[in-house]
């Protein structure tokens, strides 16, 4: 029996996914900017590890795409076998992938995830920036440059959400641009970077989410936010959110109790789930939005995520669930509905093996083949499925 613990979680409103869904007049549009990646997922339940489009942005652009948006990272991967995947990975899920390649491309980053029961028996997981063949550590995270703002521009003019994890000159100025055109701009950091720019950040941001653990390397820059609605995650203990209007005013969601497989991820579908809350009932504008609509849109974002976190994998419960079931699933959550929802596993059709999409361990394969293919043979351990060729459900 699976140990059984809490994650960011309540009951409310399982309406807003399949309201959405049947909505043809508008789908909402997102833009992201910021860490887009790779991921290489070792898990606990199944032998061999398998590969992903993840990164916080690469996985709200598909989430949200998967609930009915139209979705546009931005990016600037190269045409490596990395960049290839995340690609054919987030185009299965219908995001658009045009700005995915925005010059000059750069080698495209990989993430390793570790998954391990703890001694509680509850599962951990910790992340990884080397190659496990090789050594040598992953591409980094290589920010768009301003010298590409007219093209990005030009082509998408105002999305309803323009989504960043990440400041740079660039992801700024995006910000201002889409801010003042009327966008909402969700600013979700992962860390400081530059201080300047942090702050620029926060003058333009609609929405500010963070987490109380990486919180603590900016809580002194957040005192001069502007944002209309600041959310805190609180890992097992839930989440609270305050508006602006009412700024000295926390209100706290507990945490729902689910039987726990992988928690990463959870942050990224609590935001998806967000905002479809929010766009599917028509309440769009923040800045009029009343505490119980938040409410209301906060608490599906953690059911969602609740139910991701019985999978492995940031987004592992697209994968093993049909949309159909998803969608119930999420309902079973959110208290409307009763049983318990049938995993639909997805095919895992080509095996490769973490050589194939390190750029460093890839030059010495070419002109090693022989010696490679025996190397594999005895470190299994090493071999993945790749997303790329995973046939829908």
């Amino acid at each position: 029996m699976r140990p059984r613990m809490k994650v960011r979680s309540t009951a409310s409103g399982f309406q807003a996914i399949v309201m959405h869904s049947q909505n043809k007049d508008h789908k909402p549009t997102l833009v992201t900017a910021g860490f887009l990646a790779l991921d290489v997922v070792f898990g606990v339940e199944h032998a061999e590890p398998r590969i992903y489009a993840g990164g916080t942005c690469g996985n709200v652009a598909a989430a949200l795409a998967f609930l009915g948006w139209d979705a546009s990272p931005l990016a600037r991967l190269s045409d490596d076998a990395a960049g290839r995947i995340v690609r054919r990975d987030l185009a299965r899920w219908g995001v658009k992938t045009q700005y995915l390649s925005l010059d000059p491309v750069a080698p495209s980053p990989i993430v390793i995830e570790k998954i391990e029961h703890g001694k509680n028996g509850l599962p951990k997981h910790r992340f990884l920036w080397n190659c496990p063949d090789c050594g040598a550590y992953f591409p980094p995270y290589r920010a768009i440059l301003r010298s590409q703002l007219n093209v990005i521009q030009e082509g998408i003019d105002k999305p309803d959400v323009f989504f960043t994890d990440r400041v740079s000159s660039a992801s700024v100025e995006l910000a201002r641009h889409y801010r003042d055109k009327g966008s909402i701009i969700y600013f979700e950091p992962s860390g400081t970077g530059d201080p300047k720019l942090f702050r620029e950040m926060l003058k333009h941001a609609t929405v500010l989410k963070y987490s109380s653990q990486r919180a603590r390397s900016f809580s002194d820059l957040l005192r001069s936010h502007k944002a209309q609605l600041e959310i805190e995650t609180l890992g097992e203990d839930g989440l609270r959110f305050r508006l602006q209007r009412n700024s000295s005013a926390w209100h706290s969601l507990p945490a729902h109790e689910v039987a726990v497989e992988d928690t990463s991820g959870s942050g990224d579908w609590t935001t998806a789930g967000f905002l479809s809350y929010l766009f599917s009932n028509g309440n769009s504008n923040i800045s009029t939005a009343t505490k119980s609509e938040i409410t209301g849109a906060l608490e599906h974002g953690q059911a969602i995520a609740a139910l991701n976190c019985q999978f492995e994998g940031a987004r592992g419960a697209m994968y093993q669930l049909s949309r159909a079931m998803f969608l119930k699933a999420v309902g079973i959550i959110e208290g409307l509905a009763a049983g318990t929802p049938k995993e639909q596993k997805v095919s895992l059709s080509r095996d490769t093996f973490t050589s194939d999409i390190c750029p460093s361990c890839r030059p010495k394969k070419h002109k090693h083949l022989t010696q490679d293919a025996k190397s594999s043979e005895t470190h299994p351990a090493t071999r993945l499925s790749a997303a790329g060729h995973l046939s829908r459900g």
